[in-house]
């Protein structure tokens, strides 16, 4: 096998030398283009010409030259890992509330396999505002659309990013309770106090020249010295405890705090609703699987999809409110109009789709 893929990759980049010597037109032509990268994704060609294939591939390589736009991408680590071909789909829809439980999807926003779910929050609140939808007052996400940044440019913009921020990344050497969150953070009074009630002596800030990223470093200098926790609060390497926050940190750690309380939690009930619409767009319409080459085509069927939801939800609710005037004149009991819509909307069986296309 392995001397099938070097005689292969030396056929490929024979031929793209032999096309250098073509006009302009052939080289640059779309084809070439593709077989180029996807020639330089693949193989290595080391320095006495030997051509070898390549052993790990970063995400959004070319797996398909069919439908190059198609990348492969992982998510996850160890158990948790999940790797697929295809692309991501960012769905949001509105909160149902007690007087009108009825909710609908108010936009959907496809990705390149390879973008992350930072990005998916933008471009899901830019994608309400060009169908003309109003801002929202909140929006409830899980912790992987939570920063600090992200929560204070939307306290800013008039409205609240509700979610569970992540821990902070373990450090080797510390115990978890000596991580970031166990410290108090003040960036305004530029100071820092750790578990044992001592305060920082330095706060440094840092401003990264390319990206002009600002973080702060809180230093606690001498007195860690001789702390009865210094063992299990100091790396081996360092003298003493230092920490370095992003400027958006005290957003950060005030809702690490918040998401302690049981209001907290009971408030994030309100997200579960948009798992149960996942399970509706995979099972019911095929979300999971695309049907269509090229990013334009399945971003059209990612949207004909929403709407084929939203009109059945639509009609839901305008029978539910027919049946619910008529209930005592037709003697019929609340559950009969859902069990009609279900016989009535869901086919023979929800199709079963391989997982080739969405994560």
């Amino acid at each position: 096998m392995q001397s099938k893929r070097r005689q292969a990759g030396a056929d490929c980049l024979r031929l793209l030398e032999w096309l250098e010597a073509l006009g302009a037109e052939v080289r640059e032509a779309k084809g070439v283009a593709l077989l180029r990268e996807v020639f330089s994704q693949q193989y290595e060609v080391e320095q006495s010409g030997k051509i070898e294939s390549v052993k790990v591939h970063a995400t959004g390589v070319v797996t398909n030259p069919h439908d190059p736009d198609a990348q492969w991408s992982a998510k996850g680590q160890g158990k948790q890992k999940k790797d697929w071909v295809g692309y991501k789909v960012q769905v949001a829809e509105t909160v149902a509330s007690q007087e009108d439980q009825s909710s609908f999807i108010t936009s959907v926003v496809t990705q390149r396999a390879t973008e992350s779910d930072d990005a998916g929050l933008p471009a899901t609140l830019q994608k309400q505002q060009t169908l003309g939808l109003e801002q929202p007052t909140e929006m409830y996400t899980d912790g992987a659309y939570i920063s600090g940044r992200a929560i204070q440019e939307a306290k800013e913009a008039g409205w609240e990013l509700v979610g569970p921020a992540q821990p902070s990344a373990s450090r080797a050497g510390l115990e978890k309770e000596y991580r970031i969150e166990a410290f108090d953070i003040s960036i305004t009074e530029r100071k820092a106090v750790c578990p044992d009630g001592k305060t920082s002596t330095n706060c440094s800030k840092l401003t990264e020249e390319k990206s002009a990223k600002v973080t702060y470093r809180f230093e606690f200098g001498s007195q860690c010295h001789d702390c009865a926790h210094r063992a299990a609060c100091v790396p081996s390497a360092q003298p003493h405890r230092t920490i370095l926050v992003g400027a958006y940190h005290e957003a950060l750690q005030q809702r690490r705090r918040d998401q302690q309380s049981e209001e907290f939690q009971l408030q994030m009930h309100q997200r579960n609703a948009i798992e149960g619409t996942i399970s509706e767009l995979v099972r019911s319409h095929g979300l999971r699987r695309a049907r269509y080459k090229g990013f334009a085509k399945v971003d059209l069927q990612n949207q004909f999809i929403a709407a084929a939801c939203n009109m059945k939800r639509w009609v839901r609710k305008l029978l539910g409110t027919a049946f619910g005037a008529q209930k005592e004149d037709l003697g019929l009991s609340g559950a009969f109009p859902w069990g009609v819509l279900a016989d009535f909307f869901v086919q023979i069986d929800p199709r079963s789709f391989p997982e080739r296309k969405f994560a």
